[in-house]
């Protein structure tokens, strides 16, 4: 079950909410614990024990290192010991399920690490509730994609909920539907134009075609991603709580760099704060800076998968942002138009290609995509290309393509959630209806970033 699930949508909206807003304050925990972990389960019952297993060992370890380990030398030494051997067992847990599931271990396993280190730092205190902390670990809204939240983030409204407002409830219900309406209306049917072009096979396809299904794919992994966070975040307000923007137009950045402090930010702010800034961060110099980038981008594609393709994702990125703060830092920081709008073409080549590398998983697919894409025939010589194909596609394809470029600006973040008319709700009315409509005729596609 997911969020653009019928069966969520029917059991959440018109059962769930209802409940949760009647009952008492002290009652509201237990319920958010029970649909937490009833939502998770009907996705994998079977890592349930895994993780319940750790969420009773970080919680222990917690509390033990706050508590008993007075004499400071003895306290580091367990403390370091502790940590490296819970992180290990962690890392060797996502490892395992990432081979044999497909949910978001890798999301569980980030909170756990996060806490466990944000306690030994003394940058929080120890969560000494139970429920609390199971609650702040299995929260459904985050639970399979994120937004990534700390404890501390979440620690007030997990122990005090507020009675939810009307105003709340109308804007979770808002960001809700919009998130809704990237998923099914434009990540879905996007879907089918790069899943098109993969059963053709990329030796049959023209050149043209390669660039639009790139970026087709492009867009496609945006919507999909940014209309679950916007749909967690709804689900969130709804009930309460307040979780943070997961993306900010990434497509509208002037470098790669600035492209990951707009995309997925939570866990770019997961791996700046427990990673790059305890390792040194920019404060050491330039050859210090560029091993730090490298520890968080290798660690950052070994998190996404074990396979090769991650791994030249991961470095070719490193290999650009590098490039930005070194030898290309003049033209990064320069204020003249021209620039800028060099820099904005050359985010909307790059990003595009490096997401080939990230959705292609065979190595010798990915280099015959490439050829295809600069039209090196006398590298990979064509089978059977139709030089029209692309008319083909996008024919069936342009109203989404089109729709999709609009909404990569803010426009309709700002109009539908932000702005509360009578046309605004109207057309969050109709937007909800037609979502229906396209999950009941055309079934629902799974969020591509479970599997992370």
């Amino acid at each position: 079950m997911t969020f653009s699930d019928i069966n969520f949508l029917l059991i959440f909206i018109l059962i769930y909410v209802p409940i949760y807003m009647l009952l008492p304050s002290k009652a509201k925990p237990w319920l958010l614990l029970l649909g937490s972990m009833g939502f998770y389960a009907l996705n994998d019952i079977w890592v349930m024990p895994v993780l319940l297993v750790n969420i009773v060992i970080v919680f222990i370890s917690g509390i033990l290192e706050d508590h008993f380990f007075d004499r400071i030398e003895l306290r580091k030494f367990i403390t370091k010991f502790g940590i490296g051997l819970q992180i290990c067992l962690m890392v060797i847990s996502i490892l395992f399920f990432k081979n044999h599931t497909f949910i978001g271990i890798g999301f569980f396993t980030i909170q756990f690490i996060g806490y466990y280190l944000d306690v030994y730092r003394n940058t929080i205190v120890p969560c000494r509730n139970p429920l609390t902390f199971a609650n702040y670990i299995f929260f459904f809204p985050k639970v399979l994609q994120g937004p990534i939240v700390s404890f501390k983030d979440l620690e007030k409204d997990l122990t005090c909920p507020e009675r939810v407002s009307l105003a709340k409830l109308e804007k979770g219900i808002r960001t809700f539907i919009l998130g809704m309406s990237f998923k099914v209306i434009l990540a879905d049917r996007l879907y089918y134009l790069w899943n098109g072009v993969q059963t053709v096979g990329f030796q049959s396809i023209s050149t043209p075609l390669a660039w639009l299904s790139m970026y087709s794919y492009s867009m496609q992994l945006y919507f999909d991603f940014q209309g679950y966070s916007l749909m967690a975040i709804g689900v969130a307000q709804m009930l309460g709580f307040s979780l943070p923007t997961n993306f900010k137009s990434p497509y509208l950045s002037q470098s790669v760099s600035e492209f990951y402090r707009r995309w997925h930010m939570t866990l770019g702010e997961w791996f700046k704060n427990h990673v790059y800034i305890p390792l040194g961060g920019s404060r050491n110099g330039t050859k210090k800076t560029i091993l730090n980038l490298a520890a968080v981008w290798v660690l950052t594609g070994l998190w996404h998968g074990l396979t090769m393709n991650f791994m030249f994702w991961a470095l070719t990125l490193l290999f650009f942002i590098v490039l930005e703060k070194t030898l290309l830092k003049k033209f990064f920081e320069s204020k003249h138009i021209g620039a800028k709008i060099a820099r904005h073409l050359y985010v909307l080549i790059v990003i595009p290609m490096t997401w080939m590398m990230f959705a292609i998983g065979n190595l010798e697919q990915m280099g015959i995509f490439f050829t295809r894409l600069f039209n090196l025939t006398s590298i990979c010589e064509p089978l059977n290309v139709n030089s029209n194909d692309i008319f083909n596609y996008f024919k069936d394809y342009w109203m989404f393509i089109i729709g999709g470029i609009i909404c990569c600006f803010p426009l309709m973040e700002e109009v539908l959630i932000k702005t509360r008319i009578y046309m605004t709700r109207f057309i969050s009315f109709a937007l909800f209806w037609l979502c229906v409509y396209m999950i009941m005729k055309n079934g629902n596609n799974p969020f591509m970033y479970i599997n992370f």
